[in-house]
């Protein structure tokens, strides 16, 4: 019976939220969609790839005053730039990076890096010093030791090393890419004593066809031996580094200096490096010591991997060399719209960054090169039908997000106020790195929306149309398939954003709903080639899109209608009953399996259990009211403005700046970003912190009720989630 009534209300959704402004819904969306030309997308990314175009560069300030005329020459309104003074990092382009195997009591060198990726395709990749290796907010200097493997540089491997008696105190520490941010890695390796760190791409994840050249780039998407991959090892929620919680505007003031930033591990002191497997090789070749016992930790050298310390020649240490420099450069956002017909006060958001470490033709050139088609695409569908979007579309390309999320963030922290009021939804591409399948990070009042759109665009790839596949939504759910609630068993995998890109803003410090969406391979979530000098157009056209860019097409086409959808629907299609399902049955189930087995076992945890209590009957009370209003906008369609008005800001009653105090960015009740990487998103995070803490806990005086106490602060963190869902009941009350 409880089934028989999901797929009713799921059906009235449908229904509801498919109702237009537009009476010709249907033929402005067949000629959105078909506006979208592959061919143009494909000249546009030969055209801002050309050079690498780091952040804060003349050759990145070229690029953005391409964008812009690209908008401006396809008929978007009032572009302009909007301007920030960030700390940002550097290689020194004359003395590349240099790590060395050396006779500790002679300096004989046995091997050196060349420091300098070789240049593959010379056509496209030949600008001088464009192969440096190097990574943004490095240490600068120079370190020697010995060398000890801690695998993936998680808190676990650092446990490990302590528990087999290796100590990383005053050593080089080699890490492998992969699991988790290379940020919170050298973190780690610093907290725990490290003098430097070599991070390198481990064959088992990029040359998992194996290591011979005819199985890597340029014959595959594998990374060749002597590819690295650069990045940032900024840890912090985003933004400007010296200006936290507030913009970084030119007439503003630091509220850090570089010396604090040092201090709270924002950026690490100590010089790191990224290297090449075929570099790497000769390091983790000659290590001595343990044996790696984990199958995890034995990575894709066909060697037995061990810890060290030190190699099998007693004599050779390890001798790292980092040229890095710290400056503050002006960064510039660009901004275009197109203005709302009905609602011009209610913004659709797009955005995609523009800054790459080289030459970006995937990360993010592929997302730049769709967005301007977008832009196109829309404006010349208003000019062929008469018709304007009932909301304003705002279009906007990020710099600095390579660094961290900088300009997205300086945004968000310098128009909190406004977007809070007026932004609908934020919809963000980084980049297109595969032909397998679409996959989209989003939250439970998008989903019916995303999935609806999905089963409108046609399928890219010609195998899978032939396999009965037909559209974008078809591959996507045999690809990412997964168990959702009875309302919605036919929705694919659709993970929480994380701080992965610039949508962490956007839904982590204002509370507006977000997607991030690609095309990637079902076997990892990031592309061999990521962040490589190899990232040029040569990839994309040979490689992953080589029928004309259709890949790239069908992402601008979703893109585009996902867009439509929210600036022309009468009601806004956010929902609440789907997210009030996934809170009750997915959330806080969960929650509550652990909750209640911990206070079967400590009794100081019973004000925690009554909290949780609550809260769940809460949940229901929230269910049943968002039922009420669907049938309220059902039966009186004069209700849809009073709820659009009221549902693109429930997710605002989640941001609470006392969810993390120690990262005041992150204060999305149920969204936020892990501590431990920022790559990942955790739910409730601020919640299971504590109830780590209590299941860690020995002493029963540390679990007791009482100030300060684990009991109190777990019922504590349960009840701001209640206030978060209080509010949310609240939002849909003509009184207060």
């Amino acid at each position: 019976m409880r089934n028989l009534q999901f797929l009713i209300i799921c059906a009235f959704i449908l229904f509801v939220f498919g109702i237009d402004f537009d009476p010709n819904r249907a033929k402005t969306q067949s000629v959105l969609i078909n506006n979208i030309d592959g061919l143009k997308i494909k000249e546009t990314l030969k055209t801002i790839t050309a050079y690498p175009h780091v952040a804060g560069t003349p050759q990145n300030a070229r690029v953005a005053d391409t964008i812009a005329n690209l908008w401006k020459r396809a008929g978007l309104e009032d572009v302009h730039f909007k301007e920030y003074e960030a700390l940002l990092s550097y290689s020194d382009n004359d003395r590349p990076n240099h790590v060395s195997i050396i006779d500790k009591a002679t300096g004989k060198t046995f091997f050196k890096t060349i420091g300098m990726s070789p240049v593959i395709i010379p056509y496209e990749q030949s600008t001088p010093r464009a192969n440096i290796q190097w990574l943004a907010y490095s240490g600068d200097g120079t370190a020697i030791g010995e060398p000890v493997y801690a695998n993936y540089g998680r808190e676990e491997d650092f446990e490990k090393l302590k528990e087999i008696g290796i100590s990383v105190k005053d050593k080089i520490v080699v890490i492998r890419y992969g699991r988790c941010y290379r940020g919170n890695k050298v973190k780690l390796a610093q907290k725990y004593g490290a003098k430097a760190v070599i991070l390198y791409s481990d064959p088992a994840e990029v040359a998992q066809h194996g290591t011979h050249p005819s199985n890597t780039y340029p014959n595959s998407e594998w990374m060749p031996s002597g590819g690295v991959q650069r990045g940032s090892l900024k840890v912090s929620s985003g933004g400007d580094i010296l200006t936290p919680l507030v913009p970084a505007i030119k007439d503003g003031y630091p509220t850090l200096t570089i010396e604090e930033a040092y201090e709270k591990q924002i950026i690490p002191r100590i010089p790191v490096i990224p290297l090449s497997y075929g570099d790497a090789y000769h390091i983790l070749s000659r290590l001595s010591g343990n044996e790696t016992v984990d199958y995890d930790a034995q990575g894709g050298f066909n060697f037995t991997y061990r810890y060290g310390p030190g190699f099998n020649d007693s004599n050779s240490v390890i001798k790292v060399e980092v040229n890095s420099k710290l400056e503050t450069k002006t960064i510039r956002n660009i901004v275009g719209y197109i203005k709302g017909a009905v609602e011009p006060d209610q913004y659709v958001i797009l955005g995609n960054h523009y800054d790459a470490w080289v030459y970006g033709s995937i990360d993010p050139g592929s997302g730049t090169a769709v967005l301007a088609e977008v832009a196109r695409a829309f404006v010349k569908t208003m000019q062929q039908t008469n018709w304007r979007p009932a909301r304003t579309i705002m279009f906007c390309a990020w710099d600095a997000e390579e660094h961290g999320l900088i300009g997205s963030t300086e945004f968000v922290e310098e128009f909190e106020k406004q977007l809070s009021e007026r932004a609908v939804v934020y919809l963000n591409v980084d980049n297109i790195k595969s032909n397998g399948s679409f996959s989209a990070e989003t939250i439970p009042s998008m989903f019916a929306q995303v999935v609806e759109t999905a089963k409108v665009i046609r399928n890219p790839v010609e195998d899978e149309i032939r396999a009965g596949r037909t559209t974008v939504y078809d591959t996507w759910f045999k690809t990412f398939s997964t168990k959702f609630t009875p309302c919605h068993p036919d929705y694919p995998e659709m993970a929480i954003p994380a701080a992965s890109s610039d949508m962490a803003g956007f839904l982590n410090y204002i509370g507006i709903p977000v997607i991030n969406f690609t095309y990637r391979n079902a076997s990892w979530t990031q592309y061999p080639l990521y962040h490589s000098l190899y990232e040029t157009i040569f990839a994309q056209e040979h490689i992953f899109d080589t029928n004309d860019f259709a890949i790239h097409r069908s992402i601008g086409q979703f893109w585009a209608e996902l867009a439509r959808s929210y600036a022309d629907k009468t009601v806004i299609p956010l929902n609440v009953t789907i997210f009030a399902d996934q809170l009750k049955y997915n959330y806080l189930a969960e929650l509550r399996g652990v909750v209640y087995d911990l206070a079967l076992k400590h009794s100081e945890l019973v004000d925690s259990a009554n909290q949780l209590k609550i809260l769940s009957d809460l949940s229901d009370r929230l269910l049943n009211r968002s039922r009420i209003i669907d049938n309220q906008v059902q039966n009186d369609i004069s209700v849809a403005k009073w709820y659009s008005n009221r549902v693109f800001k429930v997710e605002r009653c989640f941001i609470n700046p006392n969810m993390s105090p120690e990262q005041p960015q992150n204060r999305h009740l149920l969204y936020s970003i892990s501590d431990k990487n920022n790559y990942a998103a955790a739910t409730m995070s601020h919640v299971y912190d504590v109830v780590s803490e209590i299941e860690n806990a020995t002493d029963v005086n540390t679990r007791k009720d009482g100030p300060g106490q684990l009991g109190v602060k777990l019922a504590r963190a349960i009840a701001l989630v209640q206030y978060g869902v209080n509010c949310v009941i609240n939002q849909f009350d003509d009184v207060i």
